[in-house]
């Protein structure tokens, strides 16, 4: 198998990819239930869309021919998407964002899944960021996620507990060296 990784603005915003890129990620997501198709749509431009218009530079997929196996939204400096992505809980871990900058968010298709292509798309993201000078990458998962060991794994070994509106966000941070 041969697998691409682009960013949104090297695929020039192709529908295709963008109506896979949604598919992906409500397959992804934990919640799959909303109150309206309008609450729907907000919660994928929060955790998804806005990424896609404020960072498509950063917006990478993982495709095997014109199938989008996965993909990652990052963003290189955490304090300032405050100011323009609507992310609950966003400035929970600002204290952190100093040595950690950059943030990234992953999610595959169900079938794409265990078979190294996350762990590929996260060290190529890295690449990039230690190539733009970035030295910390972090992401907010929850303390018994199923994907802790996996960015563990990845040197994702800098943690830090806090809570959020009662249920506990697990800061997980890697210094890219």
């Amino acid at each position: 198998m041969s697998f691409s990784i682009a960013t949104l603005k090297e695929i020039n915003f192709d529908s295709k990819i963008l109506k896979q890129v949604e598919d992906i990620f409500f397959l992804s997501t934990s919640v799959k239930s909303f109150a309206s198709e309008e609450r729907r749509l907000t919660f994928f431009k929060r955790w998804c869309g806005d990424y896609q218009t404020h960072y498509p530079q950063e917006f990478f997929v993982v495709m095997e021919g014109e199938k989008v196996l996965g993909y990652l939204s990052g963003c290189q400096d955490s304090f300032a998407s405050l100011k323009v992505l609507d992310v609950p809980g966003g400035a929970v871990f600002l204290d952190q964002f100093e040595k950690f900058p950059a943030h990234l968010h992953i999610n595959f298709h169900p079938d794409a899944r265990g078979k190294g292509l996350g762990s590929l798309l996260v060290h190529h993201y890295m690449k990039v960021l230690k190539g733009q000078g970035i030295k910390g990458l972090h992401l907010t998962t929850s303390p018994d996620a199923q994907n802790v060991n996996f960015y563990l794994r990845l040197g994702f070994t800098h943690t830090v507990k806090r809570e959020f509106k009662g249920p506990e966000l697990y800061f997980m941070g890697a210094i890219l060296d």
